[in-house]
């Protein structure tokens, strides 16, 4: 099944087992609110990887989070640390707050190549 999707469905895929496995890692780490966000993201992500048409906006909706988790979660820690307080729900410390950097732009590649995989495979069916 894996090998006959393309490439940003895989990659959709591959994003979405590790959300769901860093999820389980939160749960088991105490820390529920990041738990329930990276688990329900990971199988969403996971399960739009079954279609390129699926892929695509979903791909652009997790961007949308992720980018928007990565602002709260840094303006959450930064607010913390002058604060002298612990970070909130949002805030995953450096390492996590990067990853979800990464896991935004992730997202976005996924949703563009998923639509240029389109545009070549509807180009391709229509050569005379």
């Amino acid at each position: 099944m894996v090998a006959n999707l393309c490439w940003p469905q895989r990659s959709a895929l591959c994003v979405g087992v590790l959300l769901v496995l860093w999820g389980v890692a939160d749960f088991v780490a105490g820390r529920a609110p990041l738990g329930v966000l990276h688990v329900v993201t990971g199988v969403v992500l996971g399960a739009s990887a079954t279609s390129m048409r699926a892929s695509r906006p979903v791909g652009a909706l997790m961007a949308v989070v992720f980018l928007v988790v990565f602002a709260f979660g840094v303006g959450e820690a930064g607010e913390a640390g002058q604060a002298g307080q612990v970070g909130s729900a949002m805030d995953a410390g450096a390492v996590g707050n990067a990853a979800h950097l990464l896991i935004g732009f992730a997202s976005v590649a996924v949703a563009a190549s998923c639509a240029w995989c389109e545009q070549r495979t509807r180009s391709t069916l229509r050569v005379p």
